[in-house]
Order: C-alpha cells, then structure tokens, then sequence
C-alpha cells in the first residue's frame, strides 16, 4: 500500500522523510543523523499545528559523546507549573536542566541516554499537574463611575 505525504514532505529526501515520520510518531525529533535544519522546521510547524510539545535532541557537536535536548511549549497553549518545573529539573544530568514556564534544555547528556531522556521529558511535560493553560492575567481595577457629560457654553464652543 503507497503510503501518502503531504507537499512539505515530497520537497525531502527518502532518508529526511523517515525522519520526519519517525519524530511524528515518536514524538521527539531524532536529530543525530543527517536531519537538517529543513526537516526540524518542518516538524515544530507540524507540532504548531496538532498544539503538541516540541521535543528534539542532537549532538553537540559531530564527534561529541553528548548531546543535548530541547522541550519548547510555544507550539502549545500550555506552560509548565512550578511542580513541572521542578519535576523537569530533576531530569538529566545533574545540573544539566535549565527551565522555564516555556521550555526546558539539557546541554551534556550522554548520547546513550538521549532518546530516554526524550520520552520521560514529554510524558512529564504533559502529566496533569504540571502543566496548565498559558492564561493572560486580567488586572482589576475595581468599579468605576459612570461618566459625566460636561455642558459646554456656546461662546466656548465657537
């Protein structure tokens, strides 16, 4: 059976395609391989769309034993609580984790540990509890008057 793909993923090469396909089942995008730049700005637009966590990882550099991982929230209506904060925190390497409501990074975890690392991040990120809806906060000013018409004389008025 032929399997269909949507316009962006016809401009990709059979091995780019896999990898997209992979991160949209998986969740997270595996970017050790040769998935470019093209295909991580193709899967947050697909993120952005399905309002899902975005969650990617790669080498720090081409021959490094470590790599790091990215969670961005900003494809979603949600931001994490303080209990997701600290819950995101305690993942990794110790002190590895830089948080925030928004998003959350790893800079040295070992290339072993990085897909792991990514489905106990997201699974965590989307735990009731700790994340809750991205709310502006609507200041109270109290009760105001109503206003007051002000009569003006007709020699003000000319």
């Amino acid at each position: 059976m032929p399997r269909a793909f949507s316009e962006t993923d016809r401009a990709f090469a059979p091995r780019e395609r896999r990898a997209l396909g992979a991160a949209r089942a998986n969740g997270y995008l595996d970017g050790r391989g040769s998935a470019g730049q093209q295909v991580a700005k193709a899967y947050a637009q697909w993120c952005w769309r399905l309002k899902v966590p975005l969650v990617w990882f790669d080498r720090r550099s081409p021959r490094s034993k470590y790599g790091r991982l990215r969670l961005d929230l900003f494809t979603t209506a949600l931001r994490l609580t303080r209990a997701g904060q600290s819950a995101l925190k305690g993942l990794g390497p110790p002190g590895s984790a830089v948080v925030s409501p928004h998003d959350a990074w790893w800079e040295s975890v070992p290339l072993a540990d990085l897909e792991g690392l990514a489905v106990i991040v997201l699974k965590t990120a989307l735990t009731k509890g700790n994340a809750e809806l991205n709310r502006a906060r609507v200041l109270n000013f109290g009760r105001r008057e109503p206003a007051r018409v002000l009569e003006m004389s007709a020699a003000r008025l000319a």
